[in-house]
């Protein structure tokens, strides 16, 4: 309960948002994801980010970091080089070594827009601006 206190009292909504980007993904699909409360928000946002930006099967890669090892690290960090990629890091929030491992991916170089959710992760590998990391929240 207290780490989503903490969480929301530093995300924030649209209102600031400076990357349009962010702002477009947000507006379109995020925050509306959010006010429908689908069963699964993971899986409604996988899809209705993948469908938003249009990406062709393949480009959207969705990690578990509930599951993953740190031996797994320097894979995941491969699939950093492909910038047509999305990453969807879903229990970032786990356990403390998967937040851990959210941190380090985030701080990645090639993470231009990392985009924490509580429940998961986005990041945005292209480098159509300056790198930033973005928390958001539900208006």
């Amino acid at each position: 309960m207290f780490k989503r206190f903490a969480f929301n009292w530093k995300a924030q909504t649209a209102h600031g948002l400076h990357s349009p980007f962010v702002f477009d993904l947000y507006t379109q699909v995020i925050d509306p994801i959010y006010h429908l409360k689908p069963m699964d928000v993971q899986d409604a946002l996988i899809h209705g980010i993948g469908k938003h930006l249009k990406l062709a099967a393949g480009r959207i890669q969705i990690i578990d970091f509930g599951q993953l090892k740190a031996s797994e690290l320097p894979m995941i960090h491969k699939l950093m080089d492909d910038q047509e990629q999305i990453l969807m890091c879903i229990n970032i929030r786990k356990t403390e070594e998967s937040l851990q491992y959210w941190a380090f991916m985030a701080g990645q170089a090639q993470a231009i827009h990392s985009i924490e959710l509580f429940e998961m992760g986005i990041i945005s590998l292209k480098p159509i601006a300056p790198k930033q990391h973005f928390y958001l929240k539900k208006s």
